[in-house]
């Protein structure tokens, strides 16, 4: 009888509202990880909530959330390594490979060796863990009685991992506030651009109000700046009168999914504007 095995493999993004932990098969936590030079060191704990073993192999990579053309969010990756920015060169996970049995915790000790003149800085990687179990039989091919066939499925993870060295600053420019309502939908796609030598890491607000001040709609974002960033925020607003309407940003860097140790503390951003109708 031939076997054939088909691989499907699953990428998911945790930090960047594409996926909860909750719905893995390997539950990563935290979800982002930050280094400090006096350390060098940091945890990332394994977590299998299913009835069977995962393989688990750890590595690193260089990339940071970034927008399309069309304002979509995605992880930029550069697979050379060779960004100034880049940790992953010389970030290393202990162990790299690991089976963790069913209800059982692994921890995966992070350690930063980097080059002897790392300047002062922030420097970026992500750790995609990858998971899987043996093969699952999927039945037979139609026609052919001797075939089998299954399915090798893997899930990887990737979190931010961050190594900071020195005192650090970061801020964020905002260019193009200029949000407009076209078929029902409110629509604003700004410039935003780090300041500083850290990402901004932050939670943005967005108010609607109407022209007596009163509060229609409110929306809750996570954003996080690594160079520029111009993403399309859009919402449906369909049900709403012609309006005129007033679009209010609020950004702040007090986000509570990063430890407060590692929270750089801004001034919060304020940007309000009118809405136009398209």
């Amino acid at each position: 009888m031939k076997t054939l095995i088909r691989s499907l493999t699953l990428t998911v993004l945790l930090g960047m509202g594409v996926l909860t932990a909750e719905a893995l098969s390997i539950v990563v936590a935290p979800t982002a990880v930050y280094l400090e030079h006096s350390t060098r060191s940091a945890t990332v704990t394994l977590f299998n909530p299913g009835n069977t073993p995962e393989e688990v192999t750890i590595s690193t990579l260089f990339g940071y959330p970034a927008t399309d053309e069309d304002g979509r969010l995605h992880l930029f990756t550069d697979e050379a390594g060779d960004d100034p920015r880049s940790a992953a060169g010389w970030l290393r996970a202990y162990p790299q490979r690991v089976v963790v049995a069913p209800g059982e915790r692994q921890v995966v000790r992070l350690l930063g060796e980097p080059p002897a003149d790392l300047a002062d800085g922030e420097y970026w990687a992500r750790l995609a863990i990858t998971s899987g179990t043996e093969s699952t039989r999927v039945g037979a091919v139609p026609g052919e009685s001797d075939v089998r066939v299954g399915l090798d499925m893997r899930v990887r993870t990737v979190i931010a991992a961050n190594y900071r060295k020195g005192a650090i600053t970061t801020g964020l420019e905002i260019e193009d506030f200029q949000p407009w309502i076209e078929d029902g939908r409110l629509r604003l796609r700004p410039r935003l651009l780090r300041q500083g030598s850290a990402a901004y890491i932050s939670a943005l607000t967005l108010t609607l109000t109407n022209p007596n001040g009163e509060v229609v709609r409110e929306w809750q974002e996570q954003v996080a700046v690594y160079r520029e960033y111009r993403r399309l925020f859009e919402y449906d607003v369909s049900d709403l009168g012609p309006g005129p309407f007033r679009l209010r940003a609020h950004f702040t860097t007090d986000r509570d999914d990063v430890p407060a140790a590692f929270r750089l503390r801004t001034t919060p951003i304020e940007r309000e504007a009118p809405v136009s109708l398209r």
